[in-house]
Order: structure tokens, then C-alpha cells, then sequence
């Protein structure tokens, strides 16, 4: 038996409900027939319930689809067993395929440019492959033999693996001809609403179609006939499949339709009685008129108002709030995309490690996800630390490369050895090809090692590691699994997500088809909407065109104007079908740069100009400056404090800091202890005292690691004089016996010569081992050619007793001294040098600099602790290379040099800390940097601010010598 056919033609919404959509859904009321409903977005689907509940529309036995869950039930109806790849294991292949191809081609000949730059862009050459095979091509007519080729090869390396391409199985499905009624899938079936714009479903809709055995289609009529437009083509491709002509709904134009506003883009003609236009100032200003107005349109009896939304962006969430906190029932149709779980995105890191090759900073990624979780204690600071000591010993990214650093070290530091514990779990990397089981064996022990849930969603990755063996390349491999891992979830409770409202927040695919009685297009500027889609360099326009020519279905594939049109004749439909009012909105400046004024879109600028804007002097850019507007919602609340005066007195250099400017009660400020290196940075800008000390937070670097040489010199100079200077008995305070100068000598020779066994032999490396030994050598004669005592220590902590006067007697004072050398074992009565090795371009040491502008100070504060001890004499050292560049300051002169500690005492004593810091720019880096948060204010006013703070206690201007 035939099925029954049915074609309608509708160029309203309405009228195609009411004299076929309707009486369709009831023609078998009181049955229990099945019923399908293909429409091309669920968003519509969700609309036409809503219709069906107003209207008491019953819908048993009904069920609504899109043209995807069309495939899935003609798929079962065909007793289809193939399995067609999905996209992501295309793209594995697909890399794969065009890495060999790299293999074969010498650098820079032949075709070795052309497949390194498809390495670089893939998605789009298998998004113009699907294109081509859903328009009804194969892939012999791909324009490049190249990629024609290329895309052959897919095609088999699919077919081996015993599977298929979705569109070609689509299209023999669509073309298969049903022999008996066992072939047939028994019911109704309603195609409503589909555009030109779902060519692309077209086949999968078909192969549904063929095997139903009752059949209605109503799609929208074409704007003009005879044109041999887009539309008109449409309906051409659906009469060949029905095999009859398609019936008109509507040839009268209803009593009520914004269609004028839509001829006002669309071609000549046209007019803006039924449009209005709302302009903030900002975006935020604009989305607050859009909620505003949405609630008077409500309590006048507004049907149904639609919001189209070009996409889900910051300004949609602010939407949905306001509508939210205005108690407005909605429908959210856009969605608010949540971040995926922390698990996920943890194993998206690891996979990014094993996929960079095992870097120290790819660990540092993993390290704060992992602590998040509970799965490590050390900050990430803590293991910054550890990554950058290990880094700059061997100056390699290489993890496995360092891990026997990290070994030996972590054996006496805790920090290290957690450390140590996740680089064991991670290690080692994997090799540069293996095949996908392998990788997934490999991942899931890792997984299991930090104790995670496996992964779900890996069923077909799972399914195709059992039938393929083929080794992959590392890069591809771990590209194909972090695309089974979800990039986005649900958010919990968001609004708008259920149920049915008069308010419906959507797009514009989603809104066609449905009878609006308002419409607001919002966004409406100029480079947000509409954004012209070009096509991609692998199947361009004018490859298109000539495909098309020779295309075996009238449609083909779409150029970027064919794109463009389609768009506009689709928010033409959409205005045809609003009966009472349409509404744009914009802005005047958008959210993310402020100084960046927008302008309308081409769509809006003419329905501006249909109201008799821009007529007057200053022409349109002046008019949308007039309309903008600023808004809030509901009752303005008091602000809570006058932060214009709080952002003025900031800037204000006759003011001093305030508790709104680093500061803040000096019994809940004032720290413990100090660190001598901190209180020489608070001499040079307070800000760094505050944020380190007083809050105890440091900036986290997330750069990576940069090769510095003079910093690695400097460290390994240090361990070598430490290791040679040590003495080989501790008598007490830390001090023992000076190694005699041969033993020290021979001591550094033998740590140098296998030091530079080490490193790679070249004369990159070779050099700089030869720099490090002269200047450990150059300073180690240094020492020994000093008149000093016989007892030395070397790194040694400050004691906790020394103290300085800062007016806090329990203050304690913390630091490192890099060598000590005493007359006696004990401090009381003894006469020290301190000595600190420098092997950068550091200040000359001077007692009258330090006391200006704080350089070296942290020198004088070791100084001065230690004869708070009872040393009697002393002198402390700073030793470069050559010798002459050495400089000593002796104890008579500590007055002299500390005298800017008053500036930290008076810190301490008010709790006004402030700050001195130099502008950041491509001249000149101060050395430290503030949150990101904070706003810079300019360093002349900070000096006069820290002077009209500290006056009491500062002896000398800041700055001076």
C-alpha cells in the first residue's frame, strides 16, 4: 500500500498551525497512534508543546524530534548493523593519514608546506568533507587531488576497520526504494519548519520519510518564486522525494505582521511603524532596558515574547539574572555552560603532560587541580619552588631528565618529596608512538594511582581500541582523547531550564517557525550580528560554485553569500511572524573594551533611519549617541560607602596612605618575624612588605621556566663555596674549624670535575661550567686571602635571638647568611665577617646608600643582629669577581646605614605600610608587581604620600643620598 502524502506551503506560522499543524495532532484523537514530529532544533520542539498545552492540544502518542533522532529511528527500522565513526575518530585518522604523508615529503619540497598547514587546520578540511558528502557529492569531486586523495584514503582506512561514513550511509538510506511493508515503520509522521539551512540533515530526514506510511510536510513558502533562489530550490529537493505539489496555506498577508521591518533589510520597501529601539550605554545598561521592558510588556498582556541571542555570552547570564531577580518566569533556551568537574579537567591536564612530553611545566598545571581535590598538601608556591630549583640545576624542562635531582633531594625535604611522589606517578613518558589501547592502559593506571574515578563516556573509544592495533603518533593520540572528555556541563540550578513561561530567551535557528507576539533582537551591533561565515582555504567559494554546477541536487554546497542570505531571509520570517512589536536593543560601548564605541548593525542603522534618525547635524553617529541611555533595576540601594572620595584620596599626594591603601590596624598587621631580604624590599617599595609580610601571600609565577644563566651561575658558585668552605666539625652556634685552604681547594676540584660530567658536552654547556669554576675558584681564593679567624660556617640561618631596633623587642628576624667567619666558636666577645658572594652586576657596598634607599641592607641587618648577640667587632663583606669590585662595611658605620629602618619601624608602629612603586613599561620593569586587580597610581604621587605618612620617622626624603 502507498503511503499517504501530504505537501504544504506556509508563510506564516500561524496560519500553518492553524489549518494543518493543529488538525494534524487531533485528526486521531482518542487513538493511540504513533505519531512523530521532525522539527529542526529542540528548542522548536519545546515551543510547539507549549502551543499544544495553551491550546489544550492533546498529545498522546506524539513524539517530538530532531533530524539527529531521525537517524537513530530509521537506523533501527533498517536493521542497519554498520557502525559509522563519529568525528573525533575521523580526526584521529585524518591526522594520521597526513602525518605519513609528512613522513614521505623532504622539508620545504614538494607538497611538505601544503600538509603542514592541513596538520595545523584539520576540523575545517573534515567539516568541508562532511559538507560535501551531506550536499550529495562523493569524495571524487573534491576540487584538490590532493585532498580528494587524502580523503579516499579516510574513506578505506574506515572501511577497514569495518565501519562507514554517516553521510553516505544517510544518503543510500534516503535513496533506498521500500519493496514490501515490512521495510515500513508504522505511523505518522510531521516534517514542520525545516529551511534551506538543514540541507545538511536533509538525507537523514528522508531515509525517516520513505519509510513512514503516513506523511505531511510543511515547510516555510519561498520569499519570491522564479528566482531560482535558495528556498525555491528547497522545496524543488522535497517535491523529487514526495512526488507530488506542494499546496499553499497562505497567499493573504494576516491582519497583524511586523513583516515591514524585515523589508527594511531584505530588499526595497518597507517601514519601522511596528519597531522600536532601546540603546545603553553599556552592555549591562542595555540588557537592564531589555528586562525593564520586558516586565511592562507582561503586565500589558503580552502573549509571547522571544529574546534572540546571538550566541550565549556574558550578557545573556546578566539577562537571565535580572529576570531572575525580577521574579519574571522565562525559558532559557540559550543555556549557561558550567566548567566541567575538577576530575575532568585534571585529566585533561595529565593528558596535555604526556602530550607536551613530561615538562616540569606541564606538572605545575596538574599540581593545583590535584590539590583541589584533596590528592596533594603543598601549595602551588611550594611546588613552584621545587620545579624552579630543579629547573635552573640542570636547566632542562625535561622531568624525567631532573628526577634524579629530585630524588636526592627530596630524601631530606618534605616539600621535595611530594614532589618526588606525583613525578613517580606520572613517569614515565610515553613513547612517540603506541597504539590507542596502550594509551588508555597507560592513562587508567594513572588514574587509578591518584586514586580517580575511571573514565565514562569512553565506550566507543574503548570499541575502536579493541579492532585497531595501528600504532599512533603520541600528539594525535592524545588529541582524540581529550576530545572524548566533556569540555563543558550543565550548570546546577540554573534558571529558565524547565517548564514553559511567556518569556522565551533563544536564538535565531531556534525561534523560526513559532508566532511571536513581541520579538526583541538584542546585541544589535555592528561586528556582533550578522557575522559574515567565510569558507575555509581547503573548499573556497569559488570551488564551491563549480561544484555546484555539476552537483546532482540543485542545492550543493553553500557559499559564504549563499550563508548570508539564508540568515537574512531568516530573521525576515521571524518578523512576518510577530503580530505586535518588534524591539531592538544595543550599546553604546561594550563590557570588555570600554573605550571602543560600537554602532549599530546594518539592519538597525535602517530602521533608525526609517524613524528619522540621523537627519539632523552630526547624521546617524550622533543620533546613537543621543539614544544611549544608562538604567538600573528595581530600587537603587545606598551605597554602602563613598568610594568616589576612597578612589580620590588614593590619588591624592598631600593625603596620607589610609586603611584603603595597605594599611590597617598595627596590633591585627604587625607579622611575628621578618625576613632581612623583605625589610631591604620594604625600604625600596612597602607594597612588597605588605603583600609578603604582613598578609604572607607571594605572587605564583605561571609563566614557564626561562633558561636565566647569570641566576644559575650564581646558585651553583654558592654550593660550590658552601661545600668547600663547610667544616668538617661542628663545635657550637653552627661553627666549627676552617677546612685548611688545600683541603677546601682539592674539595671544589673534585665537586667542579664531576659537576660538568653532567651536562651536555658542547660548547654552549662547556662554557658555561668554565665560568662557573673560575668564579667558585676566583672566590674561594678571595676567602682564604682575607686576615680573619680560624672558626666558619657556611648558609647559616640567623639566630633567633639576634634582634633589631624596630621597636617590636619580640620581633623576630630571619635570613641566610652565605659564609661567617669568627676568632671564637661562640658570638659573645667575638670578632665575625660576614661575608655574601655576588656574582651579578649588584651596587657597590656603601654605608651611606644603604641608609638612603635601603641597597644591600639586608647585609647591615645581619650585621647589627649578630651584635645584638655581644659581638664585639666586626665587618660584613661583599665579595665579586674580580677582587678589586669586593667591598666590606665595617660596625662603627651601622648607624649610618640603617638609618632607613626607621621607615620599616614607623610601619610597624602605625600599621601604614602604602607603597613606592615604580610604573611598569616597555622602558623600565620595577622590580615588583602588584595583583592583578589592583590599579597602578603613578610613583611620584606614592613618594609624596610616603613622606606625608612617615614624615615623623624619616631622617631623609625618599630618594635622597
Amino acid at each position: 500500500m502507498l503511503p499517504s502524502i501530504e505537501f504544504h506551503l506556509s508563510r506564516f506560522a500561524d496560519k500553518a498551525w492553524s489549518e494543518v499543524v493543529r488538525p494534524w495532532l487531533v485528526e486521531d484523537r482518542g487513538k493511540l497512534t504513533r505519531s512523530l514530529v521532525v522539527v529542526p532544533t529542540r528548542g522548536q520542539a519545546h515551543l510547539w508543546k507549549q502551543r499544544c498545552l495553551e491550546e489544550g492540544v492533546p498529545l498522546l502518542g506524539v513524539e517530538f524530534i530532531s533530524p539527529g533522532l531521525a537517524r537513530k529511528k530509521w537506523l533501527m527500522a533498517s536493521g542497519e548493523t554498520t557502525p559509522a565513526l563519529g568525528r573525533e575518530l575521523l580526526l584521529m585518522g585524518l591526522r594520521q593519514l597526513i602525518a605519513h604523508r609528512l613522513e614521505r615529503e623532504e622539508p620545504n619540497q614538494g607538497l611538505w608546506g601544503f600538509w603542514k598547514s592541513l596538520q595545523s587546520d584539520p576540523k575545517r578540511a573534515l567539516d568541508d568533507f562532511d559538507e560535501m558528502l551531506q550536499a550529495g557529492l562523493t569524495v571524487a569531486d573534491f576540487p584538490r587531488r590532493a585532498l580528494s586523495e587524502l580523503f579516499a584514503d579516510l574513506m578505506k582506512w574506515a572501511a577497514d576497520l569495518g565501519a562507514t561514513m554517516a553521510q553516505v550511509q544517510s544518503r543510500a538510506a534516503a535513496r533506498q526504494k521500500i519493496e514490501s511493508e515490512d521495510e515500513r515503520i508504522a505511523g505518522r509522521v510531521l516534517v514542520l519548519g525545516l529551511t534551506a539551512e538543514s540541507w545538511g540533515e536533509f538525507f537523514n530526514v528522508a531515509a525517516l520519510v520513505r519509510r513512514m506510511t503516513d506523511i505531511c510536510v510543511v515547510l516555510p513558502a519561498p520569499e519570491f518564486r522564479g528566482r531560482a533562489a535558495l528556498d525555491e530550490k528547497w522545496i524543488e529537493v522535497w517535491q523529487s522525494v514526495l512526488g507530488v505539489e506542494p499546496l499553499m496555506v497562505d497567499e493573504k498577508e494576516p491582519e497583524f505582521t511586523c513583516g515591514s521591518v524585515g523589508e527594511l533589510w531584505t530588499r526595497e520597501g518597507g517601514h519601522a511603524d511596528r519597531a522600536r529601539v532601546l540603546v545603553g550605554l553599556t552592555r549591562q545598561d542595555e540588557m537592564a532596558l531589555v528586562a525593564n521592558e520586558v516586565g511592562k510588556l507582561l503586565k500589558g498582556g503580552a502573549e509571547l515574547i522571544g529574546i534572540i541571542f546571538p550566541g550565549a555570552d556574558a550578557a545573556h547570564v546578566h539577562l537571565c539574572r535580572l529576570l531572575e531577580c525580577m521574579g519574571l518566569p522565562f525559558i532559557d533556551q540559550v543555556g549557561m555552560a558550567g566548567s566541567p568537574p575538577i576530575e575532568v579537567l585534571l585529566q585533561r591536564e595529565i593528558l596535555n603532560f604526556y602530550g607536551r612530553g613530561g615538562r616540569l611545566d606541564e606538572l605545575l598545571q596538574v599540581w593545583p587541580l590535584m590539590r583541589t581535590l584533596g590528592l596533594v598538601e603543598q601549595t602551588q608556591q611550594v611546588a613552584r619552588d621545587v620545579c624552579q630549583g630543579l629547573f635552573e640545576d640542570r636547566q632542562t624542562h625535561d622531568l624525567a631528565g631532573v628526577i634524579e635531582n629530585l630524588k636526592a633531594r627530596a630524601e631530606h625535604r618534605p616539600e621535595w618529596k611530594e614532589v618526588l611522589r606525583v613525578a613517580e606517578i606520572l613517569l614515565p613518558v610515553w613513547p612517540e608512538r603506541l597504539s590507542l589501547a596502550d594509551g588508555l592502559t597507560r592513562f587508567e593506571g594513572v588514574l587509578q594511582a591518584l586514586d580517580l574515578e575511571p573514565v565514562t563516556g569512553w565506550t566507543a573509544l574503548t570499541a575502536f581500541a579493541k579492532k585497531s592495533d595501528e600504532l599512533f603518533d603520541r600528539a594525535v593520540l592524545i588529541e582524540v582523547m581529550s576530545s572524548f572528555l566533556p569540555g563543558k556541563s550543565p550548570p546546577i540550578n540554573a534558571p529558565g531550564k524547565s517548564g514553559f513561561a511567556r518569556v522565551v530567551i533563544t536564538t535565531r535557528h531556534r525561534a523560526e517557525g513559532t508566532a511571536w507576539s513581541h520579538l526583541f533582537f538584542v546585541e544589535s551591533n555592528s561586528g556582533v550580528w550578522p557575522r559574515r561565515r567565510e569558507s575555509s582555504c581547503w573548499l573556497d567559494d569559488s570551488a564551491r560554485a563549480l561544484l555546484n554546477e555539476t552537483s546532482p541536487y540543485s542545492l550543493g554546497v553553500f557559499t559564504a553569500e549563499d550563508r548570508a542570505l539564508m540568515e537574512k531571509q531568516s530573521y525576515a520570517m521571524l518578523v512576518r511572524d510577530t503580530r505586535e512589536e518588534v524591539v531592538f536593543s544595543s550599546a553604546r560601548f561594550g563590557d570588555e573594551d570600554t573605550e571602543v564605541a560600537l554602532g549599530p548593525n546594518s539592519w538597525l542603522e535602517r530602521v533608525l533611519w526609517a524613524q528619522g534618525h540621523g537627519e539632523n547635524a552630526g547624521g546617524m553617529e550622533q543620533a546613537f549617541v543621543e539614544m544611549a541611555r544608562t538604567t538600573t533595576i528595581g530600587k537603587e540601594q545606598e551605597a554602602p560607602l563613598d568610594w568616589r572620595e576612597i578612589w580620590a584620596t588614593r590619588r591624592d599626594p598631600s593625603k596620607p596612605f589610609d586603611d584603603w591603601f595597605l594599611s590597617g590596624d598595627p596590633d591585627q598587621t604587625r607579622p611575628e618575624k621578618l625576613a632581612a631580604r623583605a625589610i631591604e624590599a620594604g625600604v625600596k617599595d612597602p607594597a612588597e612588605l605588605w603583600f609578603t609580610q604582613v598578609l604572607g601571600v607571594e605572587r605564583v609565577d605561571y609563566e614557564p621556566s626561562v633558561r636565566a644563566l647569570p641566576l644559575a651561575r650564581g646558585r651553583w658558585v654558592h654550593r660550590f663555596l658552601a661545600r668547600a668552605l663547610k667544616p668538617a666539625v661542628i663545635v657550637s652556634e653552627g661553627l666549627g674549624e676552617m677546612p685548611s685552604q688545600e683541603d677546601a681547594t682539592q674539595k671544589m676540584a673534585d665537586d667542579l670535575r664531576h659537576w660538568q660530567k653532567q651536562w651536555p658536552d658542547n660548547y654552549y654547556w662547556k662554557s658555561f661550567c668554565e665560568e662557573v669554576a673560575a668564579m667558585s675558584q676566583g672566590m674561594l681564593e678571595q676567602v682564604y686571602a682575607m686576615e680573619t679567624g680560624k672558626y666558619v660556617a657556611t648558609e647559616l640561618n640567623l639566630p633567633t635571638a639576634g634582634k633589631l631596633n624596630l621597636g617590636e623587642p619580640g620581633l623576630v628576624i630571619t635570613g641566610r647568611m652565605d659564609l661567617v667567619i669568627t676568632d671564637q666558636p661562640m658570638w659573645k666577645g667575638a670578632t665575625v665577617d660576614v661575608i655574601d658572594f655576588k656574582t651579578g652586576g649588584d651596587d657597590r657596598l656603601s654605608a651611606k646608600k644603604m641608609g638612603a634607599d635601603g641597597s644591600s641592607l639586608q647585609l647591615g641587618v645581619y650585621l647589627e643582629c649578630l651584635r645584638s648577640l655581644g659581638v664585639s667587632a666586626g665587618r660584613v663583606w661583599m665579595h665579586k669577581q674580580p677582587a678589586h669590585n669586593s667591598a666590606s662595611l665595617e660596625m662603627e658605620e651601622l648607624p649610618l646605614a640603617l638609618e632607613s629602618l626607621d621607615r620599616i619601624r614607623g610601619m610597624l608602629e602605625t600599621g601604614r605600610y602604602g607603597a613606592l612603586t615604580k610604573e611598569q613599561s616597555d622602558y623600565a620593569h620595577g622590580r615588583f608587581v602588584w595583583p592583578l586587580a589592583c590599579t597602578p597610581i603613578p610613583s611620584a604621587i606614592l613618594k609624596q604620600k610616603h613622606e606625608a605618612t612617615l614624615a615623623e620617622f624619616t631622617t631623609k626624603e625618599v630618594g635622597d643620598e
